[in-house]
Parts: structure tokens; sequence; C-alpha cells
């Protein structure tokens, strides 16, 4: 469910900085293309914001952690086009009191100018989400029950999708509607190569009987569609906590590291800063650990 926050006038700043909640909103038109100058992106993901402040998980406090994102993002010499978290934006159930606390953190964004681009993950609640972040639903929803949109950026377009199946349960769905959608747009948009974002990963083993998918339960069918395009570049994602860059084919697969904890002691947190270019991709590793072996690592990912 992306949902955009867009920059605002000062002048409208100032007079919503009494209400945190009423900044974060969706224009009618953020169902649609939106347009950017800019070719680089920070992308954070699985930021497990709870609603106390001071809540610890797995020796880490996520709202800590998110703080000093975006203070690093605010601070960076050439803003990017935007921000985008690929989901997991609340701790565990997507409680409202959990999106409270997170808009607060990324109030810092809005007074600098950057748009905030959020997706769902399987942590996430589509309902308190909208709710307490003042969504405005378009009318006439693209998907029914998901919110996806597109970024159209100078070398790249974006396609930010929607796979929360059900509310804390690991297992990521598209959904043939989803689908659908998106092989529409990727068709409507030969021109620039194509960058597709979510939260799951691909799984394309069944788990065992009685166990639940922990990636994308239509991986064939979601990468069977990706591949008939050549113009895909890119799979984005979260959700494993871990951060790598690999392929399937000519298909890259960008696992983004968490902004919260990770599930092994040697992995790194933090954010990446992601410019586009005619021909592939710069990625940037920022830690929040500057001592982490990884910090300021460097991939330079090719299109074939």
């Amino acid at each position: 469910m992306p949902v955009h926050q867009l920059p605002l006038s000062r002048r409208e700043f100032l007079s919503r900085s009494a209400a945190v909640l009423a900044s974060l909103s969706i224009a009618g038109r953020s169902w649609g293309a939106q347009s950017v100058e800019s070719s680089t992106f920070a992308l954070l993901s699985d930021t497990h914001i709870a609603a106390n402040p001071e809540t610890i998980a797995r020796e880490t406090n996520m709202t800590a952690n998110l703080r000093q994102v975006v203070g690093e993002v605010c601070a960076l010499e050439q803003k990017p086009a935007g921000v985008i978290v690929s989901g997991d934006c609340a701790y565990l159930k997507g409680l409202p009191d959990d999106y409270a606390n997170f808009a607060s953190i990324v109030k810092p964004l809005g007074e600098r100018g950057l748009p905030l681009h959020l997706l769902t993950g399987n942590h996430d609640d589509r309902g308190p989400m909208a709710e307490a972040l003042a969504v405005q639903r378009p009318e006439d929803p693209q998907v029914q029950s998901r919110f996806v949109s597109v970024i159209e950026s100078p070398h790249a377009n974006l396609f930010l999708l929607d796979s929360l199946f059900e509310v804390d349960v690991v297992t990521g769905e598209l959904g043939e509607a989803q689908r659908m959608w998106l092989t529409r747009e990727l068709d409507a948009r030969k021109d620039k190569p194509a960058v597709i974002i979510g939260h799951h990963n691909l799984q394309f083993t069944a788990p065992p009987e009685g166990k639940r998918f922990t990636g994308l339960a239509d991986t064939t069918e979601f990468v069977e569609l990706l591949e008939a395009r050549p113009h895909v570049k890119a799979y984005i994602f979260g959700h494993t906590h871990s951060w790598s860059a690999t392929r399937h084919g000519n298909l890259h697969l960008i696992n983004l590291p968490p902004v919260a904890y990770v599930f092994g002691k040697d992995r790194p947190n933090g954010w990446t800063q992601a410019t586009f270019t005619p021909t592939g991709v710069t990625l940037e590793l920022n830690t929040i650990n500057s001592a982490h072996p990884l910090s300021g690592e460097k991939k330079e990912l090719t299109w074939a």
C-alpha cells in the first residue's frame, strides 16, 4: 500500500504542525504516475516501529534507528527524489499508535521537502495505517483492496506493489488483480528500464505440507510476467532482514537491509542510497553502526 507524503510548502507545513499525522496523506494523483526530476532515492525497509519509543526487540531500539536514518537522509547534500520504505513500517500488528509514533519520527522528511512513499509488509495493517496516517482513499482504486503506484524518474520507472496477504502472517501474495495491473502498467511504459519494489522475497519452492510460504506465494506467476518483459531490470524487496544483490537470470534481486533489527549479528542494518543511470543503478549501503565492515559498501549493477 504505497502511502505518499508529498512535500508541503512552509505555510502548509506550519498550519499542520499541531497535528503530525495530518502531514501524511495521499493526493488523488498518488495512485497514478508521479514524475520526479532526480534519479536518486533513499531506500528503507523493515522499520518495525512500535507505539512506545522505548520498545526494544533483539537488542535494538527501532525508534532510535529510524530517527538516525531520517537524520542522515535529511542531511544529504544532494536531496534525493524521495524516500521509499518497502514495508513492515509497524512493529508486529500494525496498530494505530505504531503509525502515530512512525509519523512523528519521519516528520523531518516533510520539513526537508522529501516525498515519502510507504509500502505495506506482513506486519502492517491497511486499515489502521490509512486511519492513523490520514490517508485519502481513491474513489476508483486501480486494484481493489490493494494500493499500487508508479514513480517515473529520468532513468527508470519504479512500480510500487502491495504484497500484504494477512496481518502478522509471514506469507506474501500479490494476487491476480495486482499482477494484471502490473502487466498493463509495464506494457504502457517500455521507454525506460522498469524497477519493481515490494516487501516480500521470491520463493520458488513450495513449503512442506502444513507450513506457510515465507516469501511470495505467487512467485512463479510474478516472475513469469517480469521475465516476459525485457525492460524489467530489477526487483527490490525487504522482509528477510538481509542485505544482498543477486540475480535470477537477467533480473537483479536487491534485498534491502532492515532499519530495525537483524537476524544475524554479522549482518548490517541501515538504509540504501540508490542512484539510477540509463544503464544500471549504484547502491550505497549506510549502516546504523558506522564501524560495520560493510559500511559504505557500493554495488554497481548494470542492466543486461
